[in-house]
Order: structure tokens, then C-alpha cells, then sequence
């Protein structure tokens, strides 16, 4: 067998060994506490998905196997639109929803039918709920459910967590909660916690309570004001109903209401003061949203190894965090 030439040793070919592969987010994020859940729009996100069944005569509405599918179906659409939205704003981040379903495949059982009940009554359901994951303390529910998603962050290896009860309705004749409480129909409450929505509702409600659940205001009348700020960079509800400013005319987003909202969702838009809340800023437009946009550092030396035939580098690498201006939330950066 003839021998293969032997390489003339004063020529080496230049061996880059790669790095493994890494994203803007690949962990918790940086400098987020147990109860930060949801700070911004981005990354993997953990979406525990609860369904009530309630037991014995107070029993108006059942969970069947088509309604509890439907129910997956319409939230992952719902879900879905805001990932679809971020692809039109920007080819460098991602956005991943990871779906627990175990709750909606075995609804939970509770002694009320939340749909026949006043909104204000999800603090029994929720505390059931809490209850029969082995999460309630003393705490209240807020700090309940953060440390419920914030475990479900964990199972899951996601950035963020939160939690979505849908309310059977199938039967109510109106589809709206008992009068008397604070809200008629969908509700959430911010910050990484949960939202609320009868199962009737359609998937634009689903994607309109995900923005709450990332900071975004209300913008119809009689809801958020133009002078609310919230989100990482504590932006303002410029798209309000409510804003004095001479000439304004609302735009279409997906936290208003009406045609303004169906016609966002359709369009896969929202208005700039509401993607801000939500995180999706970028100041300089390098396609970096700011929140992730900071300055870093690479110090090292390197040399090249003639007997191995590798360049060597050792270095460090440091990086500063945006601070988080939050008037909500931990205010952790």
C-alpha cells in the first residue's frame, strides 16, 4: 500500500475549534430573582395550562376530552401570534412557548363553578388550585403563584413562567362572570403571575392577556391611562384612549379593544408603547432589543501551539445588565 505523502511541517492549516453554541438568553436570565417570572417578552417561556372542574350540585358546566383540546387549540394559537409578531420585528431573538398541560388534561377539582360565580371568586378557585399543587402558604397569591411558576420555570428549563386558568363557559348563557365582580370576562394579573379567560372567548384574548402578563397596559376607555408606565424600561401608555395630546389618534394594538385590537391581531402588530412595555425596544436599531443591547467586554491573549497545530485563547469575558426601571414588580435587573 503506498504511503500518503507526510505534510510539509513548515505549512499548518489554522484549527479554529468552535465554541458551543449559545443564545442571547440560555438560562435564568441574569440578575432575576425567584419571583421575577416574566420581565420581558423573550426567550422560553413556561405556560401552565389549568382547567377547574367543579364537583357536586354546584356542578353547571364538565370538561369533556373535545372542550379540553379546544380549549389547547385556541391557546397556543393565541400564544402563537405574539411569536409571529416578534419574527416580523426582529431576525435576531426568539421566543418559545413550552406548554405543561397535566392540569388541563386532568382538570382540578374545585367546589364552585367559576363561571356561575363573580369574578372576585377566583381567590377561592386559585387558592384550590395552589392548594392541590402543594403550593399555597401563607403568603398571599401573588407571591403563591410566582413561587408555583417559578418552580415550573425550574421543571420546565425555561426563562420565564407563568400560569392561564380557562373558565368553562360552555353552557353560560352569556359567557361572562356573575355581576358584581371586578371584571365581566378575561382578566390578568401582571408580572409573571396568571390570567383568567372563559374558554368561549377567542384567541385574540389569549394573545391580549399575554401582554398583560409582560407588563403591557390596557389602552381602551375606561382601562389604562395614558399616564400609566410600567415594563423594563417603564415605558409610558402612550396609545391610551384617554391621551390629551392634540391630533392623537389611537393606532391598532393588540391591548386596546374593538376593531383596533381585531385588526392588530390580524395584521401581527401592536402599538410601539405597548411592545415597549413588553420589552421589544431597540434605541439604536442594530436589531438588538435594548434590554439586551449592553456593553461587554473580551480581554485574552492567544497563541498559536506547533505541536498541536491549534491556536490557544484564554480569556474573560464580562457583561453590564440594563438596569430595570420597572415602577412595578422586584425592580431586580
Amino acid at each position: 500500500m503506498p504511503m500518503m505523502p507526510r505534510a510539509d511541517s513548515r505549512f499548518r492549516f489554522l484549527h479554529v475549534e468552535a465554541l458551543e453554541p449559545r443564545q442571547l438568553l440560555s438560562s435564568t436570565p441574569w440578575g432575576a430573582g425567584s419571583l421575577d417570572t416574566a420581565e420581558y417578552l423573550l426567550g422560553d417561556v413556561g405556560v401552565t395550562l389549568v382547567l377547574m372542574e367543579s364537583q357536586g350540585s354546584v356542578s353547571s358546566e364538565d370538561w369533556t376530552t373535545e372542550s379540553i383540546e379546544a380549549v389547547k387549540t385556541k391557546v397556543a394559537e393565541g400564544l402563537q401570534w405574539w411569536k409571529d409578531t416578534l419574527a416580523a420585528q426582529s431576525s435576531v431573538h426568539s421566543l418559545n412557548f413550552v406548554f405543561d398541560t397535566s392540569y388541563a388534561d386532568n382538570p382540578v377539582p374545585t367546589t364552585v363553578e367559576p363561571i356561575a360565580r363573580t369574578s372576585n371568586t377566583y381567590v377561592t378557585w386559585v387558592n384550590e388550585f395552589l392548594t392541590y399543587v402543594q403550593a399555597n402558604s401563607s403568603e398571599t397569591i401573588s407571591t403563591d403563584i410566582r413561587h408555583f411558576n417559578d418552580s415550573q420555570r425550574q421543571a420546565l428549563s425555561t426563562h420565564w413562567a407563568f400560569t392561564i386558568f380557562v373558565v368553562n363557559d360552555e353552557n353560560d348563557a352569556d359567557g361572562q362572570f356573575a355581576a358584581g365582580g371586578s371584571f365581566s370576562r378575561a382578566f390578568a394579573f401582571p408580572g409573571g403571575q396568571f390570567y383568567v379567560a372563559p374558554a368561549g372567548r377567542p384567541a385574540a384574548t389569549f394573545a391580549h392577556e399575554l401582554g398583560h402578563i409582560f407588563w403591557a397596559r390596557d389602552e381602551y376607555s375606561g382601562a389604562g391611562s395614558y399616564d400609566d408606565q410600567r415594563g423594563y424600561y417603564d415605558a409610558q401608555n402612550w396609545n391610551a384612549a384617554n391621551n390629551p395630546t392634540a391630533g392623537f389618534e389611537q393606532v391598532d394594538s393588540i391591548m386596546a379593544s374593538g376593531t383596533l385590537m381585531t385588526d392588530a391581531y390580524a395584521q401581527h402588530i401592536s402599538s410601539p408603547s405597548s411592545l415597549e412595555m413588553i420589552g421589544w425596544r431597540d434605541t439604536d436599531q442594530d436589531g438588538v432589543f435594548d434590554v439586551l443591547d449592553v456593553p461587554h467586554q473580551l480581554q485574552g491573549t492567544g497563541a498559536f501551539d506547533p505541536v498541536t497545530g491549534k491556536y490557544r485563547f484564554v480569556g474573560s469575558a464580562s457583561v453590564q445588565s440594563l438596569p430595570n426601571l420597572n415602577s412595578s414588580g422586584q425592580h431586580n435587573d
